[in-house]
């Protein structure tokens, strides 16, 4: 039929115009990037089935080298705050997260991909970086986080960061969060779905469950920070629930630790000593506290907390870090 058409009568045939342009340009975004685009590249390279393995080796431990990052960054505040195993814990986060994963693999995969990559990152962490600033900047102090900063830096940083810190950032991040709830207003939850039958693809609304799951993931995302507020401003939880030990850092690198009675040092443990008769690293010349045991001696012990998360030090003049 089409080689019958004249060219100038090709519009009476209804048939929408195709570029190839234009689907290269669809094709090279998110997974059809990696998938799709950079594949048909390999194939035109010299070694082709070379270039291929170590191309998805390379996204493998692109992917493992930010889990292992992602999963760390879950299990050390919980394994501080509960005193678990950690092997087990890593275990069952690894499971949970290995079954979640199997979401993702269907042959509907891509949409849930999208849906989380939409609502379960982009607005929570817009909303936890905005609270993060003003907890720093106008909580704890922007001029007391300079001053760690000088501390830990081992000089001032410019005042131009005071306020940027203080005054344009927050500014700047509430117009962003600003702008996407009006976006989400505007163009209500939806994603671009493959209608097979006719061979393009649709703009389609979620579903009330979708919704419900954008909707979760946006409120799962955000609600630890008020609900740890909440609990520890009605005295629920206090600072040392669970801790291993409240720190306050001093001026001169000086750190005053104080270790729960029952927190016992695990060093110790090991050596079948109890904390109070673990001798001292530096003999002669010793910079920890002395603390009185209840037989009235005196001994040098360096309350670590139960994993060694540095000594104490006793007041002193400043000193290089690379001596201490």
């Amino acid at each position: 039929i089409i080689k019958g058409v004249k060219e100038d009568e090709y519009p009476k045939l209804g048939l929408e115009p195709c570029s190839i342009e234009d689907e290269l340009n669809q094709a090279v975004q998110g997974t059809g990037l990696a998938f799709i685009a950079f594949t048909e590249a390999m194939t035109h390279f010299p070694a082709s089935p070379f270039w291929s393995v170590m191309f998805f080796l390379m996204l493998i431990n692109l992917g493992l080298g930010s889990m292992f990052g992602t999963i760390e960054g879950i299990l050390t505040p919980l394994i501080d705050m509960f005193k678990v195993r950690k092997e087990f814990l890593t275990v069952g986060c690894c499971v949970l997260a290995f079954s979640i994963g199997l979401l993702f693999v269907q042959r509907s995969g891509n949409y849930f991909v999208t849906m989380f990559d939409d609502y379960a990152a982009t607005l929570p962490l817009l909303i936890v970086v905005i609270l993060e600033n003003v907890a720093i900047a106008w909580f704890y102090g922007i001029d007391k986080f300079l001053e760690d900063l000088k501390d830990m830096l081992g000089f001032s940083p410019y005042r131009f960061y005071y306020y940027m810190w203080k005054y344009i950032t927050p500014i700047l991040l509430l117009v962003l969060l600003c702008s996407s709830f009006i976006q989400l207003t505007m163009t209500p939850p939806s994603y671009s779905a493959w209608i097979q039958e006719e061979a393009i693809e649709k703009i389609l609304h979620f579903p009330p469950w979708g919704i419900a799951v954008c909707i979760s993931l946006v409120v799962m995302a955000m609600m630890p920070v008020p609900v740890v507020f909440c609990l520890r401003y009605f005295n629920i939880i206090d600072d040392n629930t669970g801790g291993l030990s409240t720190v306050s850092y001093k001026k001169g690198r000086v750190i005053k630790e104080s270790p729960r009675p029952e927190d016992d040092d695990d060093a110790s443990l090991i050596h079948g000593k109890t904390p109070s008769e673990v001798p001292s690293p530096m003999p002669g010349k010793s910079i920890y506290r002395k603390q009185s045991g209840s037989g009235g001696t005196e001994v040098d012990t360096a309350p670590n907390g139960r994993y060694g998360i540095g000594y104490l030090m006793a007041d002193m003049p400043d000193m290089p870090e690379s001596d201490l």
